[in-house]
């Protein structure tokens, strides 16, 4: 039961709905984050491949729709999408965080509330010298 249930929250958390294009970073991170990710002294950190920090990412959901609700209520806009990039240092200590979209134009609510469900995530725990970017889509019903 915890499979199936941990399958459907995958589903969920990375599927697209038919409206929305693939993600692309260029398109709805931050100018900071792509600055960072373009830096070239971040051209050796590679992607993380830790399975624990997928799980934690996916403790977020709940979170993070949330956080959805509560703007959708507010602005009426009911999709869109997000982008994070976390920086861990060669120490294992996150260096660089951003919450961000260009899809959308958020308010400090949102960003408040997805930062703060984004940064209980114990990054430094999964690795040294990585970064991570993750997409989140926000839609409407499946």
């Amino acid at each position: 039961m915890k499979t199936l249930s941990l399958l459907c929250m995958l589903l969920i958390l990375f599927s697209s709905c038919s409206a929305f294009r693939p993600f692309e970073k260029e398109k709805v991170c931050s100018r900071n984050a792509l600055a960072y990710l373009k830096n070239p002294r971040n051209k050796t950190k590679r992607a993380p491949m830790s399975p624990r920090l997928n799980q934690e990412l996916l403790n977020t959901q709940n979170g993070m729709q949330l956080c959805y609700e509560d703007f959708k209520r507010r602005t009426g806009k009911e999709e869109f999408q997000t982008c994070m990039v976390v920086g861990v240092d060669r120490r294992g200590k996150t260096e660089y965080f951003d919450f961000s979209s260009k899809d959308l134009p958020l308010d400090r609510k949102f960003l408040r509330c997805a930062q703060a469900v984004t940064r209980r995530v114990p990054f430094q725990k999964y690795g040294k010298n990585y970064i991570l970017i993750q997409s989140y889509n926000f839609y409407n019903g499946l």
